[in-house]
């Protein structure tokens, strides 16, 4: 099938049992009337496959769906700006900030001086204008690197859908 992402394989599975080659994403269990639905919901869910998940099924994105349905690529928000423009390392340490129970927690994951993790909690803060350990900024967080995922073209060899 022709998307704005290139030639996508789609197969319709109503046994549930193929197991197509990786990476996949699938598309909700709709009616026949809705497939359009579950093929725009599978589109999505492929673009949110990387190495580390190779399948992403769109019934378990939840409200994520909603988001990601409604957000719009060439126009993104400030938040997901935010994170494109930070360095590979900021990105892994605000991550493991988001993740992690404590300050000295993540400075154990990242094997950094819990004090040079402060600070750079306290610098990522003061850039995103949100607090990335608060339950809201956690939110806004894990949004936007959702958003931001989807923002990237995809890559090559993501070809296949269901």
């Amino acid at each position: 099938m022709p998307t704005r992402y290139g030639l996508l394989k789609a197969t319709l599975d109503i046994s549930g049992k193929l197991s197509p080659p990786e990476p996949v994403g699938f598309g909700t269990w709709v009616r026949a009337d809705r497939a359009p639905e579950s093929w725009d919901a599978a589109i999505i869910a492929l673009r949110l496959t990387d190495a580390t998940t190779p399948a992403v099924d769109a019934a378990d994105l939840g409200a994520m769906l909603l988001l990601a349905q409604a957000y719009d690529p060439g126009a993104p928000h400030e938040d997901v700006r935010a994170l494109a423009g930070l360095d590979p390392r900021s990105a892994d340490v605000l991550r493991t900030l988001v993740e992690a129970d404590s300050i000295r927690s993540a400075a154990a994951e990242l094997g950094m001086h819990h004090s040079t993790v402060q600070a750079r909690h306290e610098s990522l803060t003061h850039m995103l204008g949100y607090d990335p350990r608060s339950n809201v900024g956690k939110i806004r967080y894990i949004a936007a690197a959702l958003l931001l995922r989807l923002t990237d073209p995809i890559t090559p060899g993501r070809s296949k859908v269901r």
